[in-house]
């Protein structure tokens, strides 16, 4: 299982005043802060701000009447879609029953979020002066190849229920401040991926994190710190601390003009079995290869909400340095300083709109990779693709890309590359708190060591379900395949979780879960099953 503290894609969401409309009949379009009424039907619950307006609408187009209210801090942010007003649950029953004959949609009673000091209706404008900010930008992946993790990530796709009233933090000075802490415990019967010869061991883990806003009228800077201080029983070698320092600034600058910034520290370990220790190589008892990774960059976007053409432009750069290993395992082997490299990006992606929730997109990105020592790895990669994005309704939303991604080395004695590349991203909800993603890639990986480069697809399944407003399931399977050239080593990996989470109330949370993981290689060295199970309890202050 990931979490939130210690696996951060940062989202920034807009906060912004006002009401949305007046009901046609009994809702809370009439409500105020100081309404005693205390409970209300929620319909749906959002993380994003345009799918909750989306839902809203939809709602609308069939005859129901509903408000969005954004709740929580700023940059910690959920929206949701309610409607009715009554002293006890089941004087809303009736209205339920009615939002359900006419849309199939059914709420449930939640207390009204008026009550609570967090609560903002949200003023349904596009890209309003009372924007706060924006999504952060992408973290930029091209300079490694990361290992599958299979397991539920509360930060990415999260059900409506999953984030009621969490992380509360406290606020000194106007800055809300968001401390948390995590406590694992878990099992792994395979630590190093290895074929023979498996060592297994007891676990545990300590995630501390704290995130710092500092919002003014139209920008945000968001700060966050955190660690994963991970000790094993049985194999004291693979113990390891990873530390993380980030910062966003966000900055709307025009009703048509937004800009992201970001800079970002790490340093952090390759697992013996990953990178350039895999299969037997993983067996030798030294300690994970320890690395320092430092990036900076930016996006900007051009395009008022609603204008039939958009802009987004991103740029940034990378420095990767591995400070331990630098001897190599064998004569052969040059160790760590191999790996050692920087690399720039930049790109950009038009969209044209050609229905109100459907656009097409032309997408480009440029990236130069250069390697410290091993500067016969260096290469250019250009990768091109059209696509589209859409918003069918509140249910269904997408994004899918193909194009075609040149690798072009430095060295002439190296085979470039040149072939398909795609991307898609595509989530169904059959109900408010019932989420179904599909992903999938195509595109070339750094190798760590292992051939020129990696060409890598995935295709992965998830469904997360919130049973009630405390407790949650998540499901997810994938399928992967790795293509080492050209020394013709070709891996499928097939990997798996399943889990649960449990909300005691906005400040505790128990987790629990399960995951697989087998590899099929041509080269039977690399081959492995393995199993993790883990538990794990959430606090946040």
């Amino acid at each position: 299982m990931n979490f939130a503290f210690s696996k951060y894609k940062t989202l920034l969401y807009a906060t912004v005043l006002s009401l949305l409309t007046t009901p046609a009949y009994p809702s809370v379009g009439d409500l105020k802060s100081t309404d005693v009424s205390p409970w209300v039907l929620q319909i749906g619950y959002f993380s994003q701000l345009d799918n909750a307006l989306a839902f809203r609408e939809s709602l609308s187009a069939a005859g129901v009447e509903a408000q969005v209210v954004a709740l929580g801090e700023p940059g910690l942010q959920y929206y949701q879609v309610i409607s009715g007003r009554a002293e006890a649950p089941d004087e809303l029953e009736v209205l339920n029953t009615a939002i359900e004959t006419q849309t199939g949609e059914r709420g449930f009673a939640v207390r009204s979020p008026f009550q609570s000091s967090t609560a903002e209706p949200v003023f349904d404008e596009p890209r309003s002066l009372y924007l706060m900010a924006q999504a952060a930008p992408p973290v930029g992946t091209e300079g490694a190849a990361p290992m599958r993790v299979s397991g539920y990530d509360p930060g990415l796709n999260r059900t409506p229920q999953e984030e009621i009233d969490s992380m509360p933090g406290f606020t000194v000075g106007g800055m809300p401040i968001i401390p948390t802490l995590g406590l694992s415990l878990g099992y792994d019967d395979n630590i190093t991926r290895a074929s023979r010869d498996e060592i297994e061991s007891w676990f545990y883990m300590i995630s501390p994190a704290i995130r710092v806003e500092l919002p003014s009228d139209r920008s945000v800077l968001s700060l966050i710190a955190a660690a994963d201080i991970v000790r094993y029983e049985d194999s004291p070698v693979d113990d390891r601390d990873t530390w993380y320092l980030r910062g966003d600034w966000t900055y709307d600058i025009s009703q048509r003009q937004n800009l992201g910034l970001f800079a970002e520290y790490r340093e952090g370990a390759d697992r013996r079995g990953e990178g350039r220790r895999q299969g037997d190589a993983g067996l030798v008892p030294i300690d994970p290869d320890e690395w320092e990774r430092f990036g900076f960059g930016g996006t900007w976007d051009y395009g008022a909400v609603g204008a039939r053409g958009r802009l987004t432009i991103d740029a940034g750069a990378w420095d990767l340095e591995y400070t331990n290993n630098r001897e190599g395992l064998t004569p052969d082997d040059p160790g760590t300083t191999a790996l050692d490299r920087d690399w720039w990006y930049a790109g950009g992606t038009f969209f044209w709109r050609v229905a109100p929730k459907t656009s097409l997109l032309a997408d480009y990105r440029y990236t130069d990779m250069n390697y410290k020592t091993a500067v016969d790895s260096d290469s250019e990669i250009h990768t091109w693709a059209l696509g589209v994005t859409w918003e069918a309704s509140a249910r269904t939303t997408g994004r899918i890309q193909y194009g075609n991604q040149k690798r072009k080395f430095a060295d002439p004695t190296k085979e470039d590359y040149s072939g398909p590349a795609w991307m898609a991203n595509v989530t169904w909800r059959p109900r408010t708190y019932s989420l179904f993603t599909l992903q999938g890639t195509r595109s070339t990986q750094e190798p760590n060591g292992n051939g020129d480069y990696v060409l890598r697809q995935d295709i992965t399944l998830s469904w997360l379900h919130d049973w009630n407003d405390r407790f949650g399931t998540h499901v997810d399977v994938g399928y992967g395949e790795d293509d080492y050239r050209p020394n013709g080593r070709t891996d499928d990996l097939f990997y798996w979780g399943v889990g649960g989470r449990y909300a005691f109330n906005q400040h505790f949370r128990f987790g629990a879960s399960l995951n697989g993981y087998d590899r099929d290689s041509a080269d039977p060295e690399f081959d492995y099953k393995r199993m993790v199970f883990l538990l794990t309890l959430e606090a946040s202050f």
